[in-house]
């Protein structure tokens, strides 16, 4: 298999699991912050934590060495089974009972569709031509300074919501307050603009799988985040005659650009690596 598509390959299994611990993190400080008896604890938050650690650890390790090639591919059908029974059970099994349609959450279904593609890329990798010896790859440089850049631009914009959401999550303003965002989105913004600054220091010399699966990860949870959350407030005003004020707006434009950097970044830096 092709150093260079493994190591895609292996990048993409940490943004999986980066997706699900982030999941399960959301899950515990849901817990606690309810009140008694109105979150319940199930199952499947337990599997979040487990596919977390084991995409990230595969991915990690199919990095490295090829020979974790079998057990990513279990790891990853494994995933895919487990995300394909949760949209039925908790998304489209419980929607055709409804009276009224609600929005759909489509993070589930798009890392189905995610896993599938990754899945089906690390069966077939082995086919893949691999590249020439001595072949000159100074053209990369620049995509490696583009994903630099972006970095860069996503982790004033992380910075910059950080600030704004604590500032404001602190503020005895009920007028101004958040329907949707909470604390773990500024401290998911203050690790993001971490990472961030991390892949844009290193993207001046080199292009680190690690560091970019974790950022490819964060993007896919700002961008589904972002679906998400417009999608509710149409159906909110729609149906609920809930308005939303424009500071709280303001923090989805800036996770929206975040997602942007991340991902571009991401795409950037994985067509840089040599």
């Amino acid at each position: 298999m092709p150093e260079k598509i493994r190591g895609i390959c292996g990048s993409l299994l940490i943004a999986l699991g980066v997706t699900q611990l982030y999941s399960f993190v959301s899950a515990v400080i849901g817990y606690f912050s309810a009140e008694k008896n109105s979150f319940t604890f199930v199952w499947n938050y337990w599997m979040l934590l487990l596919f977390g650690l084991a995409l990230f650890i595969a991915g990690f390790l199919f990095i490295k060495r090829e020979k974790f090639r079998l057990a990513s591919i279990i790891v990853v059908s494994g995933f895919v089974l487990f995300q394909a029974f949760s949209v039925y059970y908790y998304q489209l099994r419980i929607f055709a009972k409804l009276e009224y349609a609600q929005p759909f959450e489509w993070s589930g279904t798009l890392l189905v569709i995610e896993g599938l593609l990754l899945l089906i890329t690390i069966i077939i990798g082995p086919k893949f031509a691999k590249k020439e010896p001595g072949a000159d790859e100074t053209w990369k440089n620049k995509w490696r300074y583009a994903a630099g850049l972006f970095a860069l631009l996503g982790a004033v914009t992380a910075i910059f919501a950080a600030v704004t959401i604590f500032k404001q999550l602190h503020s005895d303003s009920i007028k101004q307050g958040y329907l949707f965002t909470t604390s773990l989105d500024g401290y998911f913004a203050c690790f993001v603009a971490v990472i961030f600054l991390i892949v844009t220091v290193l993207a001046w010399r080199k292009v680190s799988l690690l560091f970019i699966g974790i950022l490819m990860g964060a993007a896919f949870i700002l961008l589904t985040n972002y679906l998400s959350v417009t999608n509710w407030i149409d159906f909110a005003k729609e149906n609920l005659s809930i308005t939303f004020g424009s500071n709280e707006r303001q923090v989805f434009g800036m996770q929206f650009l975040m997602g942007t950097s991340a991902f571009l970044s991401s795409v950037f830096a994985y067509i840089a690596k040599k």
